[in-house]
């Protein structure tokens, strides 16, 4: 009984189920036992790594983040945070009404509808982001949950909806990812893959991919910033000093130094969190090049054998390597559009979500990466800017009309859903519920 226990622990885990898709493939492959076993071991650790970055990527923007909270205040207006695995956490843990039950069982029927899709369909895409595949469930069971509908229904039309869901997006986001990284052996597999689309037909209409924001030429004065360790060190560094600043003018040092910066010096404090991101983002690459460099090999026994033609839908960082200019662009055009959609939600008395250097980095970074692709320097800024500022837009309304319920009653107090692969499907069952008049 033990050892199924820690069988069942391992094979929930993202890092062992790519291992083991890495082995199965291998093995298909009729590859040898060294190369069997350096293949799995390493895909393992290449989501380890990602991971460990990831890990230090979030510790480093969760204190800005607060002091961002401290250092805008509400002045009246309604705010809220926007972080999904917060949302679908909270809610799961609370466990109203016996939604965890329904999360489980649209995480795992919603697999299952998505695996046989991807066998039948001609989108030979499998998805492989362990957290998205969690969120997505989440979200759908929310929603279905919300309209008063049974554990049967509920787990029903929610694992349908996300398993066409994690089938047809990686599908819609292929062509510009051909264009991201010159080839079809990876696709995309995450949940802001819908704004990125958007980001990626408005580069599209604004720019030329052949003016690529990873050619353009520094003055030698400023070559440094084509390090992207320092740029994104330099960056990072003001915004946490804006941050800061922005904190201590609200509670003042002693106040900065005691609730957020456990007693360090609040200068020093926001220095090393900038340099604490930057450490992140390149544990992060290193990790996705060992992860690309073994999976995508080992992922062609299973994709020759159990579903032909297959390509494995990776999370977001596995595209940073290859555009590392637009995803600097994407920081600071995806800030900008948070901090211009904050206010135009402010002025029309909306919900306001609280900046996100989370978004920041990981969704407008992506977007202004799709943006490149179709439109290069102008479309860079424009993927990052629109996943900022429609983006902030998008999550007040889900909020403000309760489109996944009442998210409150259900323990997710003052969190929203960030994700637009969710929201917007949602918006639009949403509609659809409230013309029949669910």
């Amino acid at each position: 009984m033990e050892i199924f226990k820690v069988l069942l622990e391992l094979i929930t885990l993202p890092a062992f189920i790519l291992g083991l898709i890495a082995l199965v493939g291998l093995l298909i492959q009729k590859k040898s036992a060294s190369e069997v076993i350096v293949g799995t071991i390493k895909t393992i650790l290449g989501l380890l790594i990602m991971g460990v970055g990831i890990g230090a990527l979030i510790n480093a923007l969760i204190p800005i983040q607060a002091m961002f909270q401290v250092g805008i205040p509400a002045a009246g207006f309604e705010t809220f945070v926007t972080f999904d695995e917060a949302v679908v956490g909270a809610v799961q843990s609370a466990n109203e009404a016996n939604i965890g039950a329904a999360i489980a069982w649209t995480m795992l029927f919603g697999y299952i509808i998505h695996l046989v899709l991807a066998r039948v369909t001609k989108f030979k895409y499998v998805y492989l982001t362990g957290h998205m595949i969690w969120i997505h469930a989440g979200a759908f069971a929310i929603l279905f949950q919300s309209f008063g509908l049974s554990l049967f229904w509920t787990v029903l039309l929610a694992s349908i909806v996300d398993g066409f869901y994690m089938t047809l997006a990686p599908a819609l986001a292929q062509p510009v990812m051909r264009k991201i990284i010159g080839n079809d052996s990876i696709a995309f597999g995450h949940g802001q893959t819908l704004l990125n689309m958007v980001g990626a037909w408005v580069g599209k209409l604004v720019g030329d991919p052949n003016d690529s924001a990873e050619e353009s030429e520094m003055p030698d004065s400023l070559n440094f910033f084509r390090d992207m360790a320092i740029s994104i060190s330099l960056i990072m560094i003001v915004v946490a000093l804006v941050a800061v600043i922005l904190a201590v003018i609200q509670i003042g040092i002693a106040g900065v130094q005691e609730t957020i910066s456990g007693g360090q010096n609040w200068f020093v404090f926001a220095l090393l969190q900038a340099l604490g991101f930057t450490a992140g983002v390149l544990v992060l690459l290193q990790g996705v090049r060992m992860l690309i460099a073994e999976i995508v090999p080992a992922f062609k026994g299973v994709a020759d054998k159990l579903i032909p033609g297959a390509i494995p839908a990776l999370d977001c960082p596995v595209i940073y390597p290859f555009a590392p200019n637009s995803l600097i662009i994407g920081l600071i055009s995806g800030t900008i559009g948070q901090v211009l959609g904050m206010i135009f939600l402010a002025l029309i008395s909306w919900p306001v979500p609280l900046p996100s250097m989370i978004a920041a980095f990981f969704a407008s970074g992506a977007g202004a990466i799709f943006g490149n692709a179709t439109g290069g320097r102008r479309g860079a800024w424009a993927g990052g800017f629109i996943w900022g500022f429609v983006g902030w837009i998008m999550i007040s309304f889900a909020y403000k009309f309760q489109v996944f319920g009442d998210l409150a009653g259900m323990g997710a107090i003052d969190l929203g859903f960030t994700v637009p692969d969710a929201i917007i499907p949602g918006i639009v069952i949403w509609l659809i519920a409230k013309l029949f008049g669910v």
